[in-house]
């Protein structure tokens, strides 16, 4: 019968998050992580199968958790209320003491797919605010949505190389004055 792991997997998985998330995972070594998660190569692997899957793990908690950025967002009224509110939320996790700076997915090259997954669900609500007249009649749907891409990518490369939450908020300021206006509605009197 084989013995229960003698110690805390959950903080153990919260540890190897980290050390992935400043390390990244190609830089990121099995003995890394046993020494910063505090467990022998073979209990990793009794735990977690292996560097590959522990990282898919920390990756699902990561995206799991308060810390992602972008679904929260997505819930306000108008597309520029969306994207002041990401980016808020942004600086907020990014600027953050209580984990690595930036954004993991954003700073992990081996996670294209779940970057993806964020610019899908962006690009879907500013077609739904361009079809809702919430943006202009010739504003690209595709460029907004990589504007915005491009701009949280920068706001987590900042907060990487250590730019406090005032900085990235001027920042934040002036992506925001470039938003563009939304399209009066037509009235029944017009």
């Amino acid at each position: 019968m084989a013995r229960p792991p003698e110690f805390d997997r959950a903080q153990a998985l919260v540890k190897a998050l980290h050390l992935f998330w400043g390390k990244g995972y190609e830089r990121t070594t099995v003995r890394d992580l046993t020494e910063a998660m505090g467990i022998s190569a073979p209990s990793l692997y009794n735990s977690f199968g292996g560097k590959k899957e522990l990282f898919d793990e920390a990756v699902a908690e990561y995206t799991d958790s308060p810390m992602r950025v972008i679904p929260p967002g997505l819930q306000e009224r108008t597309a520029r209320a969306v994207f002041a509110k990401i980016l808020d939320i942004a600086i907020r996790e990014y600027c953050s003491d209580t984990q690595p700076r930036g954004c993991l997915v954003i700073s992990d090259p081996v996670l294209i797919d779940e970057r993806e997954l964020g610019r899908e669900a962006i690009r879907k609500r500013l077609q739904q605010a361009h079809d809702d007249c919430d943006l202009p009649a010739d504003a690209s749907v595709g460029a907004l949505t990589d504007y915005v891409d491009v701009v949280l990518r920068g706001l987590s490369a900042i907060a990487r190389d250590g730019a406090d939450a005032d900085a990235m908020r001027a920042a934040a300021d002036v992506a925001l004055r470039a938003w563009p206006r939304a399209r009066r509605r037509a009235t029944r009197d017009s």
